[in-house]
């Protein structure tokens, strides 16, 4: 059996590749951080930021030879608010998504990456959801007053909702952050099930594994209206498994 390093040193050429794909990421991140800082400052206005980020996701999926696979895409409307619940394979996911869904997705982001050159410079100016996960009330407090804030103007939040990368690939529990603030709200839930993207960079790694395609599926949404807080446990299992449903470990 061919250990991962032995892979490695039988393909220099990928492991180039890999080398090349992160400083690329490095670059690119400086280079659309800066432009989405300097050009809402200008602006004052938080556009900017979903902007860039589109750009960024692309050209960093290109760098890496990375291909979107999306299905679903008839189940949702660019314009209409949704909560987004998904399964979280690898730091990958964030740039499919930006790079393939045609909405205004935005995430719910430790304060901690605040701390990283340019990202948390640009993500402290944008309409990202910013909390301190050791002050859960503020947090939540904090989530429910954006949502509020743009529920009428196209505003989807994605919850990656087992709250870390997968360690191993499966699909593991989930927490009920996103369905219990879907409940309140009356906003509609979109499952969404990621394929593919651990290979590149699994938890724990730094050299990209480059080349490859992704799955992207978006299951029909999910109307919550009806649904109250004391059955929260049912339709979080209920979302769970239309992601597990649409899930393909090996893609």
């Amino acid at each position: 059996m061919t250990t991962a390093s032995g892979e490695w040193a039988a393909r220099p050429t990928r492991l180039l590749w890999g080398w090349a794909a992160d400083a690329a990421i490095f670059v690119y991140t400086v280079i659309f951080g800066s432009l989405a800082v300097v050009c809402t400052l200008l602006t004052r206005k938080p556009w900017p930021v979903d902007y860039f980020s589109l750009i960024w996701s692309r050209w960093i999926l290109k760098a890496c030879g990375i291909h979107v696979d999306v299905e679903g895409l008839e189940h949702v409307e660019p314009r209409k608010s949704y909560i987004i619940i998904s399964n979280h394979l690898s730091n990958f996911d964030i740039f499919v998504t930006f790079a393939a869904l045609p909405l205004r997705v935005h995430f719910v982001a430790k304060k901690e990456l605040l701390k990283l050159p340019f990202f948390g410079q640009a993500l402290a100016l944008s309409d990202h959801i910013v909390i301190d996960r050791s002050h859960p009330d503020d947090a939540v407090a904090r989530i429910n007053a954006r949502v509020a804030q743009q529920i009428d103007d196209g505003f989807c939040i994605l919850f990656y909702a087992e709250g870390t990368r997968s360690p191993d690939g499966q699909v593991h529990a989930f927490k009920k952050g996103g369905v219990t603030l879907a409940i309140r709200t009356g906003l509609p839930i979109v499952p969404m099930s990621v394929s593919g993207t651990r290979k590149f960079l699994p938890k724990g790694r730094v050299i990209i594994r480059p080349g490859g395609r992704v799955r992207l599926v978006l299951d029909k949404p999910i109307e919550t209206t009806g649904w109250t807080l004391e059955r929260r446990d049912e339709l979080n299992e209920l979302v769970r498994s239309t992601v597990v449903k649409n899930f393909v470990e090996d893609y």
